[in-house]
C-alpha cells in the first residue's frame, strides 16, 4: 500500500506540474520575444526594463540573462546582477526545486544574423535567458492529494486488519478452540476426543497429527490398563490360592491330627472294646470331614451344569428349613416364612438351589450362637432384564463388617472359628446361582443383621441378562 502510495503521488505530481511548466515556457517564449525586439530595433536600456515587468507577475519569482559563463548580466532584481551562479545554478531543463518550491526554465540566446552586428559571429550562444516561477497551489494540491492517499491508505489497512481479526475469529478461531476443547478433554482423560481434521491447511494437518498421537496415546493407556488389570488378576489369584492352600490344609490338618491319635491309641492294643468302638467312631468322623472337604473343593473346582426341571420354589423353601428346624430350635431362633402363592415354576435344578438355600440358612444360624429371628420370604420382581423370582433371606445376627464384606464370596474366606467352616460354601452359592443366570446380592449392618437376595429368572439361565448386572461379590 505504501509502494502504491507513493507512484500514485508521484504521478499525480508530475500530471500537475506539466501546466505549471507550459505557464514557464510561455513567459519565456513572450520574454525572449521581447528582449529579441528591442535589442534588434537598438533599444538594449529597454531589455531592464521588461525584465522588471515580467518580474512583477504574479509567481513570478525571478527573470534574468546569464552569460556562458554563469554571470548573470541582467536580472529583474538588480542585487542579482554580477553574481556568478554556480553549475547546479544553471538549469538547461526544466528543474522544479522542492525546496523552494519554484521551477525554473532557461532557453538559450543564439547569435542570430541579426545580432552580428554587435556580436561576433565565431559565438554560436550568447547567453541564456531564466525564468523562475513559484507554485505555491501546486504544493497544496501535492499536499491535500497526499493526505487523501495516506488516510486511503491507513482505511485500507484497518478494513483488512477487520477483516482479517473476523477471519480469525470466525473461523480460525473457532477451529483452534474446538482443539484447544479437545486437548482439555483428553487432560481429563477422554482420549475419544478428537478434533476436525477435513480441511487441508496447517490447522488439518495439525488435527490429523494430533488425533494419530491421541490414538497412540488410548492404545497405549488401554495396553497400560490391561496389564495393571492382569497383574491383579494375578496377584488375586495368588493371593486366593494361598489362601485357599492354607484353607486346606486347615481342613485336612485337624482331622489327621485327631485320627492319628486314635491310630496310636489302638496300636496299644487297647483291650476295652467299648473305647475301641469310640476311637474307631472318631476315625469315621474324621475321614468323613475330610470327605465333605474335598467334596466342596471339587464342587468349587469344576463346573457342574445344572439339571434344569420346572420347580417349585415353595417346597424347596420349606424343604430347606425343615432340615434345619433341629438347628433352629437348639438355638432358640425363630424363623417366620412368606412365600407368595401365585409365583411361578422355576426352571432350574431344585438339587442345587436347595444347596444355596441351605449354605445361606446356616449362615444365618451360625450368626445367631444366642437366638434371635430368621425371616424367609419369597416373591416376584420385574425389572427392565426381565422377570424374576426374589427370595430374601435375613437374619438378626451380628452382621458382617464393611471391609469384610466385598470378600464374602471369595473362596475359604470366612470369619468362623476353626472347625465351624471351610469358607466355600458362598463361593459355591455364587457360582450355582451365576450357572443358572441370576444375581445374589447382599445388604448387612454391624449388629443389626444381614440379608441375602437371590434373584433368579423365571425363564431360566439365558432368558436374561440379570447375570451381567451387579451382585454382591467382591
Amino acid at each position: 500500500m505504501l509502494a502504491y502510495t507513493i507512484i500514485t503521488v508521484r504521478g499525480q505530481a508530475s500530471y500537475l506540474l506539466n501546466p505549471a511548466r507550459r505557464e514557464a515556457e510561455l513567459i519565456l517564449s513572450l520574454a525572449e520575444r521581447a528582449i529579441a525586439r528591442a535589442m534588434t530595433e537598438g533599444k538594449s536600456a529597454e531589455v531592464q526594463a521588461i525584465l522588471e515587468e515580467i518580474g512583477e507577475v504574479p509567481d513570478v519569482t525571478g527573470i534574468r540573462i546569464v552569460d556562458p559563463d554563469g554571470t548573470i548580466l541582467l536580472s529583474a532584481k538588480w542585487a542579482e546582477v554580477g553574481r556568478i551562479l554556480g553549475p547546479r545554478e544553471r538549469p538547461e531543463e526544466p528543474v522544479w526545486d522542492h525546496r523552494e518550491r519554484t521551477i525554473g526554465i532557461s532557453r538559450p540566446i543564439l547569435n542570430r544574423p541579426v545580432c552580428h552586428a554587435c556580436h561576433s559571429p565565431d559565438v554560436t550562444t550568447l547567453g541564456f535567458l531564466e525564468v523562475l516561477l513559484t507554485l505555491p497551489r501546486l504544493e497544496a494540491e501535492m499536499a491535500r492529494r497526499w493526505t487523501f492517499m495516506a488516510l486511503l491508505a491507513v482505511l485500507v489497512v484497518v478494513a483488512a486488519g477487520g477483516l482479517l481479526a473476523m477471519y480469525f475469529t470466525l473461523v480460525m478461531g473457532r477451529r483452534i478452540d474446538a482443539i484447544a476443547l479437545a486437548m482439555r478433554r483428553i487432560e481429563g482423560g477422554d482420549f475419544v476426543a478428537k478434533v476436525p481434521e477435513g480441511d487441508r491447511d496447517e490447522l488439518g494437518r495439525l488435527g490429523r497429527t494430533f488425533n494419530s498421537m491421541v490414538s497412540r496415546l488410548a492404545d497405549a493407556q488401554r495396553r497400560l490398563r490391561d496389564r495393571h488389570a492382569e497383574e491383579i488378576r494375578r496377584a488375586e489369584h495368588l493371593a486366593s490360592l494361598g489362601q485357599m492352600a492354607a484353607g486346606i490344609a486347615h481342613e485336612i490338618n485337624n482331622p489327621l491330627a485327631g485320627m492319628q491319635n486314635c491310630v496310636r491309641t489302638l496300636l496299644k492294643h487297647d483291650r476295652d472294646p467299648n473305647r475301641r468302638v469310640q476311637y474307631l467312631e472318631m476315625l469315621q468322623e474324621g475321614l468323613g470331614r475330610i470327605g465333605r472337604t474335598m467334596r466342596q473343593l471339587l464342587d468349587f473346582a469344576r463346573e457342574v451344569r445344572p439339571q434344569l426341571t420346572r420347580t417349585a420354589l415353595a417346597p424347596l423353601v420349606h424343604r430347606c428349613l425343615a432340615l434345619l428346624e433341629h438347628e433352629l430350635a437348639a438355638r432358640r431362633i425363630s424363623s417366620a416364612v412368606s412365600v407368595d402363592p401365585a409365583l411361578p415354576a422355576l426352571v432350574a435344578d431344585p438339587h442345587q438351589l436347595e444347596q444355596v438355600f441351605l449354605n445361606i440358612l446356616m449362615n444365618a444360624l451360625q450368626s445367631m450362637p444366642t437366638g434371635g429371628s430368621l425371616t424367609v420370604s419369597a416373591g416376584r420382581r420385574e425389572s427392565e432384564a426381565g422377570s424374576f423370582v426374589e427370595v430374601r433371606i435375613a437374619d438378626t445376627g451380628g452382621g458382617i463388617a464393611p471391609d469384610t464384606l466385598p470378600r464374602i464370596f471369595d473362596p475359604f474366606f470366612t470369619t468362623k472359628e476353626v472347625g465351624e467352616g471351610t469358607g466355600l460354601g458362598l463361593s459355591v452359592s455364587y457360582g450355582i446361582v451365576q450357572a443358572h443366570g441370576g444375581v445374589i446380592e447382599v445388604e448387612s449392618e454391624i449388629g443389626k443383621g444381614s440379608t441375602f437376595t437371590i434373584a433368579l429368572p423365571v425363564g431360566g439361565a439365558g432368558s436374561s441378562d440379570a447375570s451381567t448386572g451387579s451382585s454382591g461379590r467382591g
